[in-house]
């Protein structure tokens, strides 16, 4: 497994990443259901879909405009669409979990609960910092010299 994951794109191992961080959350989260309170469940749920949707929007996007092949200039007025998009996203899930947690319920007993929804959209720029970090400090391979090969 963990050679076919060397092999893997960044895309693929950060989406991995994100998958088993939204999986093990929601593991968490299930205790909650046994002490009254699914909106810790649903809110992780809601805002796992989000970090996803925004996860693989930025990859795809990032690489749409990075690709040379297309000269019209375009491309600029498509990621300034995705990013909008993903900013209703993030606003839209934390309003809506806003009035589960406090208009239509509480943080004890409420639909969509607001800090789970909130820790679950952090996974996103953590793993993308860490993963950055962690690929600028590998050491590139080197060539050997002549006087090593011999």
């Amino acid at each position: 497994m963990e050679e076919r994951f060397a092999n893997w794109s960044e895309f693929q191992k950060n989406l991995f990443i994100l998958l088993a961080i939204a999986l093990v959350g929601t593991l968490v989260s299930v205790i909650f259901i046994f002490l009254d309170n699914v909106g810790v469940l649903l809110g992780w749920l809601a805002g796992s879909a989000v970090n996803l949707i925004a996860y693989i929007t930025m990859a795809k996007g990032a690489a749409f405009v990075l690709d040379q092949s297309d000269l019209s200039g375009k491309r600029g007025y498509l990621t300034a669409l995705f990013g909008m998009f993903r900013f209703l996203l993030y606003a839209g899930v934390l309003v809506l979990a806003g009035f589960a947690s406090f208009r239509w319920g509480s943080l004890e007993h409420g639909y969509l609960n607001l800090v789970a929804v909130a820790l679950a959209l952090m996974p996103n720029w953590v793993v993308l910092l860490i993963m950055t970090y962690s690929r600028l400090k590998k050491p590139a391979k080197k060539e050997p010299t002549k006087e090593e090969q011999e």
